[in-house]
């Protein structure tokens, strides 16, 4: 059995979907971070290649559509266990009956790409009233811990609404970030572990935001449950408010 190992990169995935195409079809394909010796695979190396990755890119938009594009990136960044896989699957029956691949939602393949898409968009939609930011030294820096691999998703949202900042927000679990200056933002690594201000002037403001928290809030009317579903108790560690 052949499997297919990338740098788990969306352009590395994009260059192993051209693999299958043009050699054999592997029985699994794995992130190099974090696939495990099995001595039931014979393992092929799958280099990242920017020219191969456009190629796969532009088929899907042109062949299929620009949803099912959608669909692949964003259940991509689930970082499900064999995510991928199941992407390609899809991607090769978009290939043989294009757009219609869409509403085949009997079929488990697709029913799991879009579920998982759709877990992906909606977590990306709550962050982008969940992130806190803290201010270090004239930048602004913000911890989060999504479930999904949202960074990519969020990052124009933050430079048009802080677009004349300063600005970092730090993926903890993935230890990757968005660094923003100038105009434009980058995903890097981010090996520190999470930061917590001691300036005198961010604090007196996280006490003030913690206080108006409290004193807006009507305690005959509080429904924890239904503020839950709406903001996960997973998320609360980095929300000033609920320290």
């Amino acid at each position: 059995m052949v499997r297919y190992i990338y740098d788990g990169s969306f352009d590395g995935f994009l260059s192993v979907i051209y693999a299958c195409y043009y050699h054999k079809i592997p029985e699994a394909i794995e992130n190099e971070c974090s696939y495990n010796f099995n001595i039931l695979y014979e393992d092929k190396v799958i280099e990242t290649d920017m020219v191969k990755s456009t190629k796969v890119y532009k088929a899907i938009l042109e062949k299929i559509s620009e949803d099912t594009l959608i669909h692949v990136y964003q259940a991509f960044l689930s970082e499900v266990p064999g995510i991928e896989l199941k992407l390609y699957k899809y991607i090769q029956m978009g290939f043989k009956i294009g757009n219609k691949v869409n509403d085949l939602l009997s079929d488990r393949t697709v029913n799991e790409v879009q579920k998982y898409s759709a877990r992906v968009a909606f977590e990306t939609h709550r962050f982008l009233g969940l992130v806190r930011f803290q201010e270090f030294n004239g930048i602004l820096y913000a911890a989060i811990e999504p479930t999904y691999n949202i960074l990519q998703l969020i990052g124009d949202h933050f430079k048009a609404r802080l677009t004349n900042e300063k600005w970092i927000i730090h993926d903890v679990r993935r230890k990757i970030s968005i660094v923003y200056e100038d105009n434009e933002w980058i995903i890097r690594d981010f090996k520190f572990e999470k930061l917590e201000s001691r300036e005198e002037e961010e604090l007196f403001y996280q006490n003030l935001w913690k206080v108006f928290h409290k004193t807006v809030a009507i305690k005959e009317r509080s429904n924890e449950r239904l503020q839950m579903q709406h903001m996960p108790k997973k998320y609360w560690k980095n929300l000033i408010e609920m320290k």
